[in-house]
């Protein structure tokens, strides 16, 4: 018989070699073959099963082909919810049973959801970036409005500006879509003052309308301006253009607050008296939202507060509101009898100013407490959604939705649907083709299949990979760690969680280091030892070709790692993938095929090596060996491993065994490949010598295949010889 050393320097030296060699014999290849081209056919655990040729393929590569003929009980493992601590699976001791099951998506199968969290933050996000929208938006219509009405001279150059025409049509509240030059011409050259007048013998609902547009301009019956009159005056401009800002964008938006400052600034001089400023409702307003007064003010309780007497202990301001409202009484001069108190006027310089500084930071209180409001409805009532009738049911929760992308009331209902049940992998679906791509950014935004019903999303990485991934990185991180790193082993697992969902592009991941950093750290790798490039490259290959670059590695856990995401070729995030199994699933399960194999190969010619703690360690490096993965079994051939401990040892209790091996082992220093590797060399050179495998370790050092010993092993041995 070989030994076990020089066996297991052969396989090792170049173990992809050795794979390749396996997943090249004929035999494995029609198997494999076959694996892949089925299994995406099965739809059902019974289906599975009775196709014996798939069946035992994925038990004997996931090392249970001894548990072949159990198919009921395998039906029950493969059933199983492995998010459920009581499933079957989950009560079985051995770990394999596990990994087989999650190798399918029989019973754990993606979540239908109409928004993840990351979904929902982006259409309040979509809705903030609209207000920002608006407000940008309105002030660059303010200030053109307001440069270019100055250097209009008749009523042509007002209805020809479409800027200028639409912005004033919009202040008045007239409908825009069903006007006439002729009959806008008829309006603004009327005397409003002449009940004869066109705009005063309308008979439409609007007629006040008009009205107001006429009379905001100063054109004569003839379309032009007499003599030293401008299209409008200081004054009409400024109340346009307050109709436009109070109207049009549906908010109290920044350039609103200006024309409001601006207006109160100028205002508060004129004042002679305290029912002027209360009967503005512009300034009354004002001063309500700049001392944080409540709505339901009203302009008897103001004027109470401004007249009162401050030295008099018993005013009202004092006595009804205490410091509040005596803030608002001492920035105002008047008397009790309402009258300006001195010749300083209403306001001194400081006290307008303190005012206008208070409305400034408190102008869209109210209107952010409505905002917030909004959002929280948001969040609590899209979790009740299931399907599009249900969000179109419910006004509120669609109107804000159409509001976040940018629609209004008028969009046709069939277009948002058309949208929001398209596949944007699709080129040719309704809105990736569409040229507006406020469509594309609403399908993206929600998770609806063809039917409109709620589906899974369509993530960069399956909901099962991505917590698979996070979890791995919390072990790997936390086994040898202290509570310091477990919280930080924990705070960037949720990190990648929770980003991972908003992935949207291949670029877009490789760009986020922490992401990828802690992808490869799940696979047991050192991002230091990693390139941009060399992982740009992996990332980037196609898993079905033999010859690509993840493919062409030697170690395998660059393309298990590749397969763990959902990317096109182009980089985009790809549809979710239907069927049993993913690419994941299906590498990994041919991988741990032709493992299985190569053991079996292996276990012809040496016993000893052909155990998985021989011929796989190295291989599987991206599950580190534990305590409990020394004291059991490690595959169908575990005699080796038994025979190198004491006979008594496997009788005893599993937290016994536990102990003592942890007593002899640094399983610490085994995480180091260096370390496990020569742990590995020193268990096939003490299995030949006592099991006399008929070739001593030293005598092999003289035979042929001594040139593939390396100079580490020849020193482990050496050092093994000694002790």
């Amino acid at each position: 018989m070989v030994s076990t050393f020089l066996t297991y320097e052969t396989v090792n030296r170049n173990y992809k070699a050795s794979l390749d060699r396996v997943k090249n014999d004929a035999a494995t290849a029609r198997e494999a073959q076959y694996y892949q081209e089925n299994i995406g056919k099965v739809k059902t655990v019974d289906e599975f099963v009775d196709d014996y040729r798939l069946y035992s393929y994925a038990m004997k590569a996931y090392g249970l082909e001894d548990m072949t003929y159990a198919t009921a009980f395998m039906k029950k493992v493969l059933d199983s919810d492995l998010t459920d601590d009581n499933s079957f699976a989950n009560k079985l001791a051995d770990q394999k049973y596990r990994d087989f099951a999650a190798a399918f998506k029989f019973s754990t199968t993606d979540t239908a959801i109409v928004q993840t969290s990351t979904q929902i933050d982006g259409v309040i996000g979509a809705y903030q970036d609209e207000i920002d929208k608006t407000n940008e938006e309105t002030a660059s219509a303010n200030a053109y409005y307001k440069a270019t009405i100055s250097t209009v001279k008749t009523v042509d150059d007002l209805l020809d500006n479409s800027r200028l025409r639409d912005y004033a049509l919009k202040a008045y509240g007239v409908d825009s879509p069903y006007w006439s030059k002729d009959f806008l011409t008829k309006v603004l050259t009327s005397d409003v003052d002449d009940p004869a007048s066109f705009v005063n013998q309308l008979t439409t609902p609007d007629r006040r309308n008009y009205q107001a547009m006429a009379r905001a301009f100063n054109f004569n019956a003839a379309g032009a301006l007499d003599g030293g009159d401008a299209a409008q005056t200081t004054d009409q401009t400024a109340e346009t253009m307050f109709a436009y800002t109070s109207t049009v964008p549906g908010r109290t938006t920044p350039a609103l607050a200006a024309l409001n400052k601006d207006y109160y600034e100028a205002k508060i001089g004129t004042i002679t008296s305290v029912d002027e400023l209360v009967n503005d409702s512009r300034m009354f307003d004002y001063v309500r939202n700049a001392y944080g007064l409540q709505d339901v003010t009203l302009r008897s309780t103001l004027k109470n507060i401004l007249t009162s007497d401050l030295s008099d202990p018993a005013n009202y301001a004092s006595t009804m509101g205490g410091a509040k409202y005596e803030k608002v009484a001492a920035a105002f001069n008047f008397n009790t009898d309402g009258t300006i108190k001195g010749t300083g006027g209403a306001q001194t310089t400081t006290q307008r100013a303190e005012t206008s500084a208070g409305y400034l930071i408190g102008y869209d209180d109210r209107q952010q407490q409505t905002d917030d409001d909004l959002y929280s409805y948001y969040r609590r009532t899209i979790s009740t959604v299931e399907s599009i009738d249900d969000l179109e049911g419910t006004a509120k929760l669609y109107n804000f939705v159409l509001a976040a992308f940018g629609f209004d009331g008028a969009t046709r209902k069939k277009d948002i649907e058309k949208a929001l049940t398209s596949e944007l992998s699709d080129p040719a679906s309704f809105a990736a083709a569409n040229k507006d791509k406020r469509f594309e950014a609403l399908a993206g935004a929600f998770n609806f299949d063809e039917d409109g019903n709620m589906d899974a999303p369509s993530l960069a990485q399956s909901q099962a990979n991505l917590q698979q991934v996070a979890k791995d990185y919390v072990v790997r991180k936390t086994r040898f760690g202290n509570e310091d790193e477990k919280e930080k082993a924990t705070e960037e697992a949720s990190y990648y969680t929770k980003t991972m969902q908003s992935i949207t592009s291949r670029d877009q991941f490789l760009k986020d280091s922490r992401l990828t950093g802690i992808m490869l750290e799940s696979f047991g790798l050192d991002p230091k030892d990693v390139s941009a490039d060399f992982l740009k490259q992996v990332m980037t290959s196609d898993l079905s070709d033999p010859d690509s670059f993840a493919n062409q590695q030697a170690d395998h856990r660059f393309a298990e790692m590749a397969s763990m995401y959902n990317f096109t070729e182009e980089g985009g995030v790809a549809p979710k993938e239907p069927g049993v199994q993913d690419e994941h699933g299906r590498l990994t399960t041919e991988y741990l095929y032709l493992q299985e194999s190569l053991e079996d190969e292996t276990g012809a010619g040496s016993v000893g090596a052909s155990s998985r703690c021989i011929s796989n360690a190295c291989s599987r490096a991206s599950t580190p060996p534990s305590t409990f993965s020394a004291t059991r079994p490690c595959s169908k051939s575990s005699a080796p491993l038994t025979s190198c401990r004491p006979a008594e040892m496997s009788s005893m209790d599993i937290d016994k065994q536990s102990a003592l091996v942890e007593k002899y082992m640094d399983f610490e220093e085994l995480q180091d490949p260096e370390e496990l590797q020569k742990f590995i060399t020193r268990f096939a050179a003490m299995y030949d010598l006592q099991n006399d495998t008929g070739s001593d370790p030293l005598v092999s050092l003289f035979s042929r295949s001594a040139s593939s010993i390396s100079a580490d092993t020849l020193l482990s041995i050496a050092q093994l010889k000694n002790s």
